[in-house]
């Protein structure tokens, strides 16, 4: 459900220097100091529009599981109020962290490393932009879709890890991870435009979770399973629609697998376009093919 979020905590003068006259230290060196106590927070301090604490959490760190849910929210504000304690001897220092980011995630363990490989082979060829997001696909282990805001993004979170040198943790073996961070931007228009404050509490919700990966990864990613031609036909062919509603299904899932969404998009109108699409989600297809040189996938997206 939750990667990592960031927060910081806006200091007075004295209490910075209580800081350093309790951990003997330079206000910059107190957070290497407070995370050898606490290894899922990251923490440092800066002096830039006031002083201010940050700290970013590793959730399934600080819970020890990766399967995080809306009802672990208790025991994780009483782990933060832990680590607050530690600096400040004042559990109260709670109520005045603000959040910056928060980055929402769903991981599925795929242990073929070819099916993962097929993922992003696939997931390559879906839209250059939707709305104020932008694709980028350069990358030989992760794409992105970027706003200004908001950033999606889907990875094979095995091969991220070896990238960087370090062995995988077991659960980041065999995973396959989407991604959607919620930028501070964003969170400040939802707080102005909607109300929702810039509270973790606010943002673990599980129906909050759904939103945004659906809103943010749904949409380009698309729903279905994936098949190669063959066996997409025979499902269209099986199913209730007409033999013309058929054949036009089977002509843009063609065009698709040649020339890519983006350029079926400015091929066909916005009504049939959208049409083709809904189709193939009622008959759980996925409008991106896979190759008929390489092998299938039962993996589900969206």
């Amino acid at each position: 459900m939750i990667h990592t979020a960031h927060f910081y905590i806006l200091l007075n003068v004295d209490e910075v220097q209580q800081l350093q006259q309790r951990f003997a230290v330079p206000y910059t060196e107190i957070g290497k100091k407070v995370d050898c106590q606490f290894n899922a927070f990251t923490t440092w301090m800066v002096n830039k529009y006031g002083f201010r604490l940050h700290f970013i959490i590793d959730f399934i760190k600080l819970l020890g599981k990766a399967d995080i849910k809306e009802s672990d929210y208790p025991q994780v504000e009483q782990k933060i109020k832990k680590y607050l304690f530690y600096l400040f001897l004042d559990v109260t220092m709670f109520d005045r962290i603000c959040l910056l980011r928060i980055d929402y995630r769903f991981d599925a363990k795929i242990p073929d490393t070819k099916h993962r490989e097929l993922l992003l082979h696939l997931y390559k060829k879906t839209v250059e932009k939707f709305r104020f997001q932008k694709k980028y696909d350069q990358y030989d282990t992760t794409i992105y879709f970027n706003s200004h805001s908001v950033q999606g993004c889907c990875y094979d979170k095995e091969e991220d890890v070896k990238a960087e040198g370090r062995i995988p943790e077991i659960y980041e073996k065999d995973v396959f991870r989407f991604e959607v961070r919620l930028q501070n931007s964003h969170l400040n228009h939802m707080k102005s435009g909607k109300g929702r404050e810039k509270w973790l509490e606010e943002y673990f919700k599980e129906s909050l979770y759904r939103h945004y990966m659906s809103k943010y990864l749904g949409a380009l990613l698309y729903e279905g399973d994936y098949y190669k031609i063959n066996k997409a036909r025979t499902r269209i062919n099986q199913s209730s629609l007409t033999k013309k509603e058929k054949e036009q299904l089977i002509e843009f899932l063609k065009y698709v697998s040649r020339h890519g969404i983006e350029s079926a998009k400015q091929k066909y109108t916005r009504y049939y376009f959208r049409k083709f699409l809904t189709q193939l989600k009622a008959l759980k297809i996925n409008p991106i093919l896979i190759p008929k040189n390489r092998k299938g996938l039962s993996k589900k997206s969206g």
